[in-house]
């Protein structure tokens, strides 16, 4: 199912539903359900929300061209300006009893991968819990929403920098200093998912470990750990098998969190 919205009054690469499946493998063209494209929309994650109450199918996608209400983690607003952004958001299920709180560490190891395919081959972090970073700039956002067995995967990855956005922040046209091909990244991003959360769920977050540790831009450095009750500092030793983010605050205490917001001390 596609729905179009109005046309784009916009130079970059237009989302286009052919382009975008030729960078899907055939193997998982079986798992696309429905395939909604807007042209402005409050939020993808909004939309797949309720479509999930609806019976939505595992494999629905929403793209949006631009987003008026895009959101990140602890509701901050994800600027998503048209054409300047790939908004992409993907509903998937897992039973409604299932752990799923590292799946966030997965996902972001599963947006790295689709860069890399791309052609991004060098720069890229993570920043736990699930931040996407190229040499210390944020690059993607990840946020995961839950309706009953539903859960909405949202993704906002910056591909060209608009006027609004802040310093601390990166866009693959950045990096590449090239036109981002939009289509075929969009298709090289939802492929990766579709691959990769069935191996999530046949193995869980054990199957992207050694792929975080890879780029993980926080292993042994000074950090200051922010959840609700409590702020807490110490060397970031990395993560467990369970996802879950190792502070060592003395010589014989690592503490495990498996929520929180990480900033890092100088």
């Amino acid at each position: 199912m596609l729905f179009i919205m109005k046309q784009l009054k916009k130079s970059q690469e237009h989302f286009n539903l052919e382009k975008i499946q030729m960078a899907i493998e055939a193997e998982n063209q079986a798992f696309l359900a429905n395939f909604a494209i807007f042209d402005v929309i409050d939020s993808t994650n909004t939309y797949l929300l309720a479509q999930a109450k609806k019976g939505a199918p595992a494999g629905s996608i929403c793209l949006a061209e631009e987003q008026t209400a895009g959101r990140g983690r602890r509701g901050r607003k994800w600027i998503s300006t048209a054409g300047d952004n790939i908004a992409c958001s993907m509903l998937w299920r897992f039973p409604e009893n299932e752990d799923i709180s590292s799946l966030s560490i997965a996902v972001a190891v599963m947006v790295v991968y689709a860069l890399r395919k791309y052609g991004v081959a060098t720069g890229l972090q993570l920043k736990w819990p699930n931040d996407v970073l190229f040499e210390g700039r944020k690059l993607a956002g990840i946020l995961l929403e839950r309706c009953g067995d539903s859960i909405v995967i949202g993704i906002g990855l910056n591909l060209y920098l608009s006027p609004e956005a802040e310093s601390s922040w990166m866009g693959v046209y950045d990096i590449t200093g090239e036109a981002v091909r939009r289509n075929y990244l969009a298709g090289l991003l939802i492929n990766e998912l579709l691959t990769q959360l069935r191996v999530y769920q046949r193995r869980g977050v054990s199957a992207f470990i050694e792929g975080w540790r890879r780029y993980d831009m926080l292993q042994d450095r000074h950090i200051s750990v922010h959840t609700p009750e409590k702020i807490l500092s110490g060397t970031m030793r990395g993560i467990n098998n369970q996802g879950e983010l190792l502070l060592q605050v003395d010589e014989e205490t690592v503490l495990p969190f498996c929520y929180g917001e990480v900033s890092i001390r100088f």
